[in-house]
């Protein structure tokens, strides 16, 4: 009598791992998803400290990156940084692929017509980022330039 395995055991077999990976892949891929959108988190917060911080010595937000005492990556993995409002207190990561962005707002923002988000990081997305601004915000709150608002800090 020959040992070994049947065809019928080895289809089982591939059949059961190829239900796991169904089920895990998409798991898998939100985890990438949320580890990258807190990547960007850390910047921001790290750019929000560096502009009060830079605030409170001189009177005004600076109005680029080279003026505060951080250095930060201007582009991540799937986001780039977003500085046109950089000296009214406002600063985002853009998440090229989903439509979403990770910003942070100033306490003492000016210059801004929205001027309801002061002092937090948020996520502000639709569609596919909302989903994800949903899972790392911890409430959702009221912007005038954001259907879908989450605070993170």
């Amino acid at each position: 009598m020959k040992k070994g395995f049947t065809l019928i055991e080895l289809l089982v077999v591939v059949l059961i791992i190829g239900i796991l990976s169904a089920v895990a892949l998409p798991q898998y891929t939100k985890a990438v998803e949320k580890s990258r959108a807190m990547e960007a988190v850390t910047a921001v917060k790290a750019i929000k400290d560096a502009q009060e911080v830079f605030y409170m010595a001189n009177g005004h937000y600076a109005s680029s990156l080279d003026e505060l005492d951080i250095k930060v990556e201007p582009v991540l993995k799937d986001f780039s940084l977003e500085v046109g409002f950089l000296s009214s207190g406002r600063y985002a990561y853009y998440n090229t692929k989903k439509g979403y962005y990770i910003a942070g707002s100033g306490a003492f923002r000016s210059g801004l017509a929205a001027t309801d988000t002061p002092d937090m990081i948020y996520c502000c997305g639709d569609g596919g980022g909302s989903n994800i601004c949903a899972t790392i915000g911890r409430e959702k709150v009221s912007a005038s330039h954001c259907g879908n608002a989450y605070r993170i800090y």
